[in-house]
């Protein structure tokens, strides 16, 4: 019996391996090409939020999503989690606040917070959008709401 159960493992551990592999590629590849920054223009509600793989919390990407015509930070984060869904891929909320994005003047400014999600890290998410081609040429200004030290 260990005869056989040897033979087994050794020949099917190569292909588990590359099964696994290909599974995992596609997932990072997944995270990878997820898109960091989704937000509108004009007065949004916006969260901050981390997307990774499932049960590989190191490999991670922080992302934005902020919608205008929204009554609560819930339903931007429902809509940043059917879409990291899509690619089978996790999501953890970091919290929300408020953006107001004038695509005219270069200018966004984040402030606020979610009732529900609690305040972001305004001044990650101010790097986050700066990283980001699109919006690396902005003025950005982060409020820090009086609760940094």
């Amino acid at each position: 019996m260990d005869k056989v159960r040897k033979l087994v493992l050794t020949t099917w551990r190569p292909v588990l391996r590359k099964v696994t592999r290909m599974c995992c590629d596609a997932k990072v590849k997944n995270l990878v090409a997820f898109p960091e920054v989704n937000i509108g223009e004009g007065k949004l509600k916006y969260i901050l939020a981390k997307v990774y793989v499932h049960g590989e919390m190191g490999q991670s990407k922080t992302v934005i999503r902020g919608v205008s015509r929204v009554k609560y930070h819930l339903d931007v984060y429902d809509q940043l989690q059917k879409e990291a869904n899509k690619l089978d891929l996790c999501t953890q909320c970091l919290g929300g606040g408020i953006m107001v994005h004038d695509n005219d003047k270069h200018y966004i400014k984040i402030y606020g917070r979610s009732q529900t999600l609690g305040r972001a890290d305004h001044h990650e998410a101010r790097e986050v959008l700066h990283e980001h081609d699109k919006y690396s040429s902005y003025k950005i200004d982060a409020e820090s709401g009086g609760q940094d030290a």
